[in-house]
C-alpha cells in the first residue's frame, strides 16, 4: 500500500513539474525583438523585406503618414513567418517600443490590402521576393521569358519558368495579381504576350476576368480543353476528306 502511495506521489510531483515547464517554455516563447530581427536577416527572403522595410518605413518611423511604400514593405514582410515574430515580439528598449507604435499607423491598411481576394502585381511581386525559394523561381522566370516579354516567342524554358514559379505557395498571388499601371515594366503586356504566346490563347484582358473565379490564373494555366477541341476538329475533318476521296475511287472502279 505504502509502495502504491510513494509510486502515485512520484506521479503527480511529475506532472506538476511538467506542467510549471510547459508554463515557463510558453512564457518564453515570445521572441525578443533583437533576435527575432537577427532571425529575419539571416534569411534570404525575409532579409531583403527587412531592409525594404527599414528604408520604406523610415518617414513613418519619424512620425509621418504610412506610405504607400511602407504598406508594401510591411506586407512583404508579414507574409514571412520570421516578419511576423517582429510584429509580435518583445521590445528591450524605448526605440523599439516607439517603433512599434508609430508602424501601428499602417495596420488597417494593410490589413485590407492583405484580405483583399486580388492584390496588385507590384505587391505580389514583392512577398514572392520575401521567400527565398519563390524569389528563386522569379529570378529564372524573368531570366528565361525576356523574348517573351518582347513579343517575339514563349520558348520551353520559359514555360517551364513558368510552372516552376505557379507551383511556389509565395506566388499564389501573382497568379491572380491586378495590373494597376504603376508598375516598371508593361504588366498588362506581357500577361497579354503570355496567355498568347505560352498557351495559344485568345487575351480577353487581365483585368476583366471574373475576381470570384477559383480556377487557377487563366494566364498561367493552358486550357487544354481547347486546344483538344481545336485536334479533335482538324481530326474529324481529315477523316471526312478521306473518306470522301475513297468513296470516289470505288465508285469510279463501279462505273
Amino acid at each position: 500500500m505504502s509502495r502504491l502511495l510513494d509510486r502515485s506521489n512520484i506521479l503527480l510531483m511529475g506532472m506538476i513539474l511538467f506542467s510549471t515547464i510547459m508554463r515557463n517554455t510558453a512564457k518564453n516563447t515570445i521572441m525578443r525583438c533583437e533576435e527575432a530581427k537577427l532571425k529575419c536577416a539571416y534569411r534570404t527572403g525575409c532579409g531583403s523585406a527587412l531592409q525594404h522595410y527599414l528604408t520604406g518605413c523610415a518617414p513613418v518611423l519619424q512620425g509621418n503618414d504610412c506610405s504607400e511604400t511602407c504598406q508594401h514593405a510591411l506586407i512583404a514582410l508579414t507574409s514571412t513567418d520570421e516578419g511576423k515574430e517582429l510584429m509580435t515580439c518583445e521590445c528591450e528598449n524605448e526605440l523599439c517600443l516607439q517603433s512599434k507604435e508609430r508602424v501601428e499607423i499602417c495596420r488597417s491598411s494593410v490589413t485590407m490590402a492583405m484580405n483583399r481576394t486580388r492584390v496588385s502585381c507590384r505587391i505580389a511581386t514583392w512577398i514572392c521576393n520575401a521567400d527565398a525559394l519563390c524569389q528563386t523561381a522569379l529570378a529564372y522566370y524573368n531570366k528565361y521569358c525576356k523574348s517573351m516579354f518582347q513579343g517575339r516567342k514563349c520558348t520551353r524554358r520559359c514555360r517551364n519558368s513558368i510552372n516552376i514559379l505557379t507551383r511556389q505557395e509565395k506566388a499564389a498571388r501573382l497568379n491572380t495579381c491586378l495590373c494597376d499601371g504603376l508598375e516598371e515594366y508593361d504588366c498588362k503586356g506581357i500577361h497579354k504576350n503570355m496567355n498568347v504566346l505560352c498557351f495559344g490563347k485568345i487575351h480577353h484582358g487581365y483585368r476583366d476576368l471574373n475576381i470570384e473565379d477559383k480556377r487557377r490564373n487563366e494566364f498561367l494555366t493552358p486550357n487544354m480543353s481547347l486546344r483538344g477541341n481545336s485536334v479533335q476538329i482538324l481530326v474529324d475533318r481529315r477523316l471526312f476528306l478521306l473518306s470522301l476521296f475513297i468513296y470516289h475511287v470505288l465508285k469510279g472502279r463501279q462505273d
